[in-house]
Protein backbone atom coordinates (compact mmCIF):
# COMPACT_ATOMS: atom_id res chain seq x y z
CA UNK A 1 0.00 0.00 0.00
CA UNK A 2 1.34 3.31 -1.02
CA UNK A 3 1.39 6.38 1.50
CA UNK A 4 1.09 9.89 0.48
CA UNK A 5 3.07 11.93 2.66
CA UNK A 6 1.89 15.00 1.37
CA UNK A 7 -1.17 14.15 3.35
CA UNK A 8 -1.40 15.97 6.40
CA UNK A 9 -4.40 15.90 9.12
CA UNK A 10 -4.91 19.16 9.95
CA UNK A 11 -7.46 19.95 13.11
CA UNK A 12 -8.96 23.08 15.23
CA UNK A 13 -10.02 22.54 18.40
CA UNK A 14 -12.56 24.18 20.51
CA UNK A 15 -12.92 23.56 24.07
CA UNK A 16 -15.94 24.59 26.65
CA UNK A 17 -17.60 23.27 30.06
CA UNK A 18 -19.32 20.27 27.57
CA UNK A 19 -15.71 18.89 26.80
CA UNK A 20 -14.04 19.14 22.95
CA UNK A 21 -14.74 19.39 19.72
CA UNK A 22 -11.67 18.69 16.73
CA UNK A 23 -12.61 19.85 13.43
CA UNK A 24 -10.03 17.49 11.08
CA UNK A 25 -9.37 17.38 7.87
CA UNK A 26 -7.89 15.12 6.16
CA UNK A 27 -8.24 15.04 2.13
CA UNK A 28 -10.50 17.27 1.31
CA UNK A 29 -12.87 15.17 4.56
CA UNK A 30 -13.80 17.14 7.18
CA UNK A 31 -14.46 14.74 10.20
CA UNK A 32 -14.71 16.17 14.18
CA UNK A 33 -14.16 14.08 16.94
CA UNK A 34 -15.83 15.22 20.05
CA UNK A 35 -15.26 14.50 23.76
CA UNK A 36 -18.50 15.32 25.80
CA UNK A 37 -18.54 14.95 29.31
CA UNK A 38 -21.82 13.44 31.07
CA UNK A 39 -24.71 15.32 31.48
CA UNK A 40 -24.22 17.88 28.48
CA UNK A 41 -26.09 18.45 25.36
CA UNK A 42 -25.18 19.39 21.83
CA UNK A 43 -26.67 19.72 18.61
CA UNK A 44 -30.05 21.36 18.38
CA UNK A 45 -29.90 21.91 15.05
CA UNK A 46 -30.41 20.73 11.41
CA UNK A 47 -29.16 21.00 7.95
CA UNK A 48 -29.41 19.46 4.31
CA UNK A 49 -26.57 17.12 4.83
CA UNK A 50 -27.14 13.68 6.54
CA UNK A 51 -25.17 13.14 9.10
CA UNK A 52 -23.10 10.07 10.48
CA UNK A 53 -21.74 9.07 14.21
CA UNK A 54 -19.81 6.32 15.22
CA UNK A 55 -19.70 6.13 19.22
CA UNK A 56 -16.39 4.89 20.24
CA UNK A 57 -16.53 5.63 23.79
CA UNK A 58 -19.63 5.74 26.75
CA UNK A 59 -23.14 6.24 25.87
CA UNK A 60 -25.56 9.16 24.36
CA UNK A 61 -28.71 9.59 23.72
CA UNK A 62 -30.50 11.16 20.59
CA UNK A 63 -33.32 13.09 20.37
CA UNK A 64 -35.04 13.43 16.70
CA UNK A 65 -38.10 15.37 15.71
CA UNK A 66 -40.13 13.20 13.86
CA UNK A 67 -43.45 13.72 12.46
CA UNK A 68 -43.97 16.67 15.31
CA UNK A 69 -42.93 14.37 17.83
CA UNK A 70 -39.53 13.59 19.80
CA UNK A 71 -37.98 10.13 19.23
CA UNK A 72 -35.57 9.20 21.22
CA UNK A 73 -32.97 6.47 21.29
CA UNK A 74 -29.68 5.60 23.04
CA UNK A 75 -26.79 4.45 21.20
CA UNK A 76 -23.40 3.23 22.89
CA UNK A 77 -19.57 2.04 21.96
CA UNK A 78 -19.19 0.53 18.35
CA UNK A 79 -22.74 2.32 17.19
CA UNK A 80 -23.42 4.15 14.19
CA UNK A 81 -25.75 6.88 14.42
CA UNK A 82 -27.40 8.08 10.74
CA UNK A 83 -29.27 11.40 11.01
CA UNK A 84 -31.31 11.96 8.00
CA UNK A 85 -31.46 15.16 6.27
CA UNK A 86 -33.24 18.74 7.88
CA UNK A 87 -34.41 16.40 11.17
CA UNK A 88 -33.83 18.35 13.81
CA UNK A 89 -31.24 16.80 16.43
CA UNK A 90 -30.37 16.85 20.19
CA UNK A 91 -27.24 14.86 21.88
CA UNK A 92 -27.54 14.12 25.45
CA UNK A 93 -24.52 12.61 26.91
CA UNK A 94 -25.11 10.08 29.38
CA UNK A 95 -21.30 9.03 30.21
CA UNK A 96 -18.51 10.68 29.50
CA UNK A 97 -18.27 9.93 25.80
CA UNK A 98 -15.89 10.18 22.87
CA UNK A 99 -17.39 10.13 19.22
CA UNK A 100 -16.37 10.84 15.57
CA UNK A 101 -19.43 12.50 13.34
CA UNK A 102 -18.89 13.92 9.64
CA UNK A 103 -21.61 15.35 6.67
CA UNK A 104 -22.43 13.56 3.23
CA UNK A 105 -22.23 17.62 2.40
CA UNK A 106 -21.50 20.89 3.67
CA UNK A 107 -22.77 22.35 7.02
CA UNK A 108 -25.13 24.59 6.90
CA UNK A 109 -26.94 24.42 10.26
CA UNK A 110 -30.09 26.03 10.74
CA UNK A 111 -31.31 25.84 14.45
CA UNK A 112 -34.12 23.85 16.10
CA UNK A 113 -35.05 26.89 18.70
CA UNK A 114 -36.77 24.08 21.27
CA UNK A 115 -33.72 21.90 21.65
CA UNK A 116 -31.08 24.52 21.11
CA UNK A 117 -32.43 26.23 23.72
CA UNK A 118 -31.57 23.28 26.22
CA UNK A 119 -27.65 23.72 24.70
CA UNK A 120 -27.56 27.02 25.30
CA UNK A 121 -29.04 26.99 28.51
CA UNK A 122 -25.91 24.62 29.91
CA UNK A 123 -23.44 26.91 28.96
CA UNK A 124 -24.32 29.83 30.74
Amino acid sequence: MAVNKNRTLKARCISDLRGELCVNKIGGREFNVIFTKAGAYRAGDYHSAEQYSIILRGKVKITLRRNNKDVTRKYGPNELIIIPPNIPHLYKFLTDAVIIEWLAGSYKPRYYKPYREIVERQLK
